[in-house]
């Protein structure tokens, strides 16, 4: 029983390991993010990855009125991390509907400070999401989505608040 023990334990490690690092090199996202301008402002607020997970909450203002809210969690698999995200409403109502399942995405590229998450399948408005630290320190997010059939989009640029 007690070798069991060692082996479940020694197991644990080894998979917490292999999360952590796979998740690793998206610490770059780690903090708190602010970006917008005197109309609309966004934050994102980023977790470190903890066992083989990394959650984000969003919130997005205009003109001093809450607008949108966001869970992000992206989750170590088999394959490539994958993103599951949801919208919500100042009133906690989902945007995607009660019925449909979260938005999912695919990390598809990553370097030290720039991640691709794309859609997996041709389904859905959001088909990437892009995360890339400039050189100045800030962060662009590049938004693309289908709308009404034709490729659209928008980008955010974010300064660093907080660690």
């Amino acid at each position: 029983m007690k070798r069991m023990t060692i082996l479940l334990a020694a197991i644990c490690a080894l998979t917490a390991g292999a999360n952590a690092q796979s998740l690793g090199k998206l610490s770059f996202l780690e903090g708190g993010w602010r970006g917008g301008d005197d109309n609309f402002v966004f934050e994102e607020v980023w977790s470190s990855a903890d066992g083989g997970v990394m959650t984000a909450m969003a919130r997005g203002v205009r003109d001093g009125a809450l607008v949108v809210l966001e869970y992000i969690v992206i989750e170590e698999t088999e394959g490539a991390p994958i993103m599951r995200f949801k919208h919500f409403n100042a009133d906690y109502s989902v945007w995607e509907g009660e019925e449909e399942q979260a938005i999912v995405l695919q990390l598809t590229e990553i370097d030290e400070n720039h991640a691709v998450f794309s859609a997996p399948t041709s389904d859905g408005d959001v088909r990437a999401i892009t995360y890339g630290l400039d050189d100045d320190g800030r962060m662009t997010v590049d938004v693309v989505l289908l709308e009404n059939g034709e490729k659209g989009g928008f980008s955010l640029v974010f300064e660093k608040v907080s660690d």
